[in-house]
């Protein structure tokens, strides 16, 4: 399957890297937000992390001690290139409060919310008939979400298939 629309439920520090980086590598990316403050604290979260990739582009330009995997190969590393991408990465994430419209086209969709059972439980009643059949779904967090999962989805049948990952943010992103 290729990957292209990947959402991110959940916009705190690691959801947002999730993406920010899934957008970086070229992937059309939608953060999935419960509420207008949740955009609120996702925001500025996008904004430094635009910052942080630009300032540590231009320190790979500078040294190459100061490598980031992940940004780009040193062997083919173009300073203006990775810039464009940081460019493009921040101007084409979105932030959406509507999950079906977050969910409608996702080929991919990280869960990266907190460990709450009960808004997770909620989540994923949710989710669950709004996803086209092709999804895939993943997890940054290995407790609890198996259990959960077996629980909601006991008679679901809609839903083509679930895959449970450990999800570590750049190093999957990079290998879809």
């Amino acid at each position: 399957m290729k990957y292209s629309n990947v959402v991110v439920a959940g916009g705190g520090v690691l959801g947002s890297q999730i993406a920010f980086q899934a957008a970086y590598c070229g992937f059309n990316v939608t953060i999935w937000l419960r509420s207008e403050g949740s955009i609120g604290r996702t925001q500025p979260k996008i904004d430094h992390l635009k910052q942080t990739y630009i300032e540590a582009i231009e320190k790979m330009a500078e040294d190459k001690n100061a490598w980031c995997a992940g940004l780009a190969d040193e062997d083919t590393f173009d300073k203006e290139e990775c810039l464009k991408k940081v460019e493009n990465a921040y101007a084409n994430l979105k932030l959406e409060l509507d999950m079906a419209k977050a969910v409608a086209d996702a080929d991919l969709v990280i869960e990266s919310m907190a460990e709450n059972e009960k808004d997770k439980i909620a989540f994923y009643e949710k989710l669950s008939p709004l996803l086209p059949e092709k999804t895939v779904i993943v997890t940054i967090h290995r407790h609890f979400f198996h259990q959960c999962l077996q629980n909601i989805l006991a008679d679901q049948t809609n839903i083509c298939h679930y895959i449970l990952l450990i999800l570590y943010g750049r190093i999957i992103l990079q290998k879809l």
